[in-house]
């Protein structure tokens, strides 16, 4: 078993009002502990209190191909969860103040907006102590080459998203190599949110590089923790403490991100095979990691909402109708009970694509479309031309309106939510086929190609709410094979969400901003582009001794301050 919590990660993390969920005990010996007050439940420590060394085994329930996270195929959480350890993102988020430059990349940012005759620049003070694993120092030209690779007008580079990138007329040279100097050719409020991770050059400088070299492996680092070893045969990634690290050392002696299914990552953590993982929000798994007498759950919510995703160029759900008759069918407070019940929650379902309850701006926008109403959902089809057939279930021009539903295998609060919808689409006439499939399969097999109806899974937001999310809302854009719909896996666009998204990053004024995010989520339930469940609770599994990871809200971990408590 390893040894391993968070310092200034916790100190870092960003507090969310509850809003209209609240986190409160369930009955005794089965429900979570109340998350902290301000949203944020690590188990805090300073790095004194730990105990040096250790290993810690943390549970993943996807082991990625592709772990480049700005790559196609690796917009995945657990990318990130790995890869936040390993590469440098030059801009933490402090409760209080926002964005600010992490001093272990930035030295500082000087900002200078847009004027009638000159662009907006952000001008980046390079720490001279960052290196990369291989020796190569950090310095402007990886800025350029991220920059330059993400931007949308390379050939060959497979990214998740352009957003930002694209407005970046060029990155120069400062005073010297460790200046950046980033100019814009169009005002961008959200300039934190770029080089989330940085790439260096030899990678983010070669199309072949950027697509290859991270597939099955993380060949290059600059983290408190370097990769130890990629095993795709055991599905595990194996870290050990950076000896060139520049900043405070890790805590750890190492990680040890392992992949398993559902009930293994339950059974790893009451067996001591594995000191932490994050739980889905589903009470089974919640009582049984709840038992381990040596562990605990820790909670608080999170940024990230469930919701239901439709194929919009599904030949069955082209029809906007057709969507909006599947979201008026689907009860969405009784899924959210469902889910949440268990562990001694409540909440109102969301009514918003890009914003939480308690973020600044947020409106529930779902208006008609968001409501529980199987008459008008009737209506809808049958304006469409789809009329109930012998067994109930809609028919048009000898063709079922029977959707795939694709599941998890293995992961049974995903099965009872669709077994629900089914259920619930049934007295619409709507069929739901439910048809479980690999879960490292899920992404790269079915969701990105396309190859799916209906599926549900979980939207990660935060402190950047355009940047984050609107590769997922964009229109396609032309590639070799002609259009590419990258992030937008629901495959539905329009020029008025387009709009608005652009309208909400051009601005500096975060009230008009704002307006323009409202704006673009409005059109978005009005094209029937993904049906929003509820916002998560963060649920995570670990050892009672571990320090400075847990649940950390709207925030993120410093995982050099990870460890376990002396004695």
């Amino acid at each position: 078993m390893g040894q391993g919590r968070a310092r200034r990660g916790a100190a870092l993390l960003c507090a969310v009002a509850l809003g209209a969920a609240a986190c409160s005990p369930a009955e005794e010996g089965a429900g979570p502990r109340p998350a902290a007050a301000g949203g944020v439940d690590v188990g805090a420590a300073d790095r004194a209190d730990l105990e040096p060394g250790g290993t810690l085994e943390w549970g993943i329930n996807e082991f990625p191909a592709q772990w480049n996270p700005h790559h196609a195929d690796g917009n995945l959480a657990t990318v990130r969860t790995v890869t936040d350890a390993v590469l440098p993102t030059p801009f933490e988020v402090d409760p209080e103040e926002g964005p600010r430059p992490d001093p272990d990349y930035l030295l500082g940012a000087e900002v200078r907006e847009a004027g009638p005759d000159r662009p907006q620049t952000v001008t980046l003070r390079l720490n001279p102590e960052a290196r990369w694993s291989d020796g190569t120092p950090i310095t402007w030209r990886d800025y350029r080459a991220t920059a330059d690779a993400l931007d949308g007008r390379g050939d060959g580079y497979r990214v998740r998203g352009e957003v930002g990138y694209d407005r970046i007329a060029r990155v120069r040279q400062g005073a010297d190599e460790y200046e950046a100097v980033v100019e814009f050719s169009e005002p961008f409020s959200e300039y934190p949110s770029l080089f989330a991770p940085l790439l260096p050059e030899s990678v983010a400088g070669d199309p072949e590089a950027f697509n290859e070299d991270f597939t099955g492996d993380i060949p290059v680092t600059a983290g408190p923790f370097e990769v130890a070893g990629v095993d795709d045969g055991a599905r595990r990634v194996e870290l050990r403490r950076s000896e060139d690290w520049w900043g405070d050392p890790a805590v750890l002696d190492g990680i040890v991100f392992t992949a398993m299914d559902q009930e293994g990552l339950d059974s790893a953590f009451l067996d001591g095979g594995i000191d932490a993982y994050a739980l889905p929000v589903d009470a089974g798994s919640f009582g049984r990691a709840n038992s381990a007498g040596d562990g605990e759950v820790r909670v608080a919510l999170g940024p990230d909402y469930r919701h239901i995703t439709l194929n919009g160029q599904s030949p069955l759900l082209r029809d906007r109708r057709v969507r909006h008759a599947v979201f008026l069918g689907v009860n969405r407070q009784a899924l959210t009970d469902a889910a949440l019940s268990g562990l001694g929650m409540e909440a109102e379902p969301l009514g918003n694509h890009f914003l939480l309850e308690g973020q600044p701006g947020f409106t529930d926008n779902s208006g008609e479309w968001g409501r529980h109403d199987p008459e008008r959902a009737a209506a809808l089809l049958d304006e469409a031309g789809w009329k109930p057939g012998e067994d109930g279930i809609r028919e048009k021009d000898g063709e079922r309106l029977e959707l795939r539903f694709l599941v998890p295998r293995g992961f049974r609060p995903g099965q009872d939510e669709a077994e629900m919808v089914q259920a619930m689409l049934g007295e619409a006439g709507i069929g739901v086929d439910i048809e479980q499939v690999g879960g490292d399969e899920l992404f790269s097999r079915y969701v990105l190609p396309g190859d799916y109806d209906m599926v549900a899974f979980v939207n990660t937001g935060g402190r950047f709410p355009i940047s984050n999310s609107l590769p997922q809302w964009a229109s396609p854009v032309e590639g070799p094979d002609g259009e590419e719909w990258r992030s937008n896996v629901g495959r539905i666009a329009s020029k008025e969400i387009d709009a608005a998204m652009d309208d909400a990053l051009e601005t500096l004024d975060e009230e008009e901003s704002l307006r323009a995010v409202n704006r673009a989520d409005k059109a978005l339930w009005e094209e029937g582009h993904t049906l929003p469940l509820y916002q998560r609770p963060q649920l995570m599994a670990v050892r009672s001794d571990l320090a400075n990871i847990g649940a950390p809200g709207f925030g993120s971990y410093d995982y050099e301050d990870i460890g376990y408590l002396k004695g």
